[in-house]
């Protein structure tokens, strides 16, 4: 069995005007999130053993507070083509992971889009279509290799929302 944790980056801050979209950082809230999202996994046991993150900074910010929430130090690949990538894109990433149950943090609308195709069934919450900032998605997988997977064997395990955390 493998697990994935699909995560959208946390609330990023808009104060900048001089940043470009990559460059964008967390907000107060998405702070927060983190937190919020990093206790949830913790008390479920959903715990990373690898990582696959965008190189957008909301993305690692959002990764580092994860990581903190949880007390893991589990190894992270950055790539560039997580960043703003399509179902196709973050699916051709997950097919080479190797760890056990991975973390995955990009951008919408891939990241959302990719959540509905991955999943058999779609967890019955309001939410999970619009996919907002910090929504984290747990599937399984009956499969030994990360090159198994394809569209629609996921088994949706749970999903939140930092909003409805707190």
């Amino acid at each position: 069995m493998k697990r994935l944790i699909l995560t959208r980056h946390q609330k990023s801050s808009w104060d900048s005007l001089n940043s470009t979209d990559h460059d964008r950082s967390l907000c107060d809230r998405g702070r927060e999130g983190c937190e919020l999202i990093g206790a949830w996994l913790l008390e479920q046991n959903f715990i990373p053993d690898q990582v696959l993150s965008s190189t957008a900074k909301r993305c690692i910010e959002t990764w580092a507070g994860l990581a903190d929430a949880l007390n893991c130090n589990a190894p992270v690949s950055y790539e560039s083509g997580l960043y703003h990538s399509s179902p196709e894109q973050i699916l051709t990433f997950l097919s080479k992971a190797t760890g056990d149950t991975v973390l995955l943090t990009a951008h919408n609308p891939g990241i959302g889009e990719f959540a509905e195709r991955i999943c058999e069934t779609s967890p019955e919450h309001l939410r999970f279509f619009g996919y907002p900032s910090g929504a984290t998605t747990v599937v399984d997988f009956d499969i030994k290799n990360w090159d198994e997977v394809t569209f629609g064997i996921g088994n949706c395990r749970a999903f939140a929302i930092p909003s409805e955390l707190k």
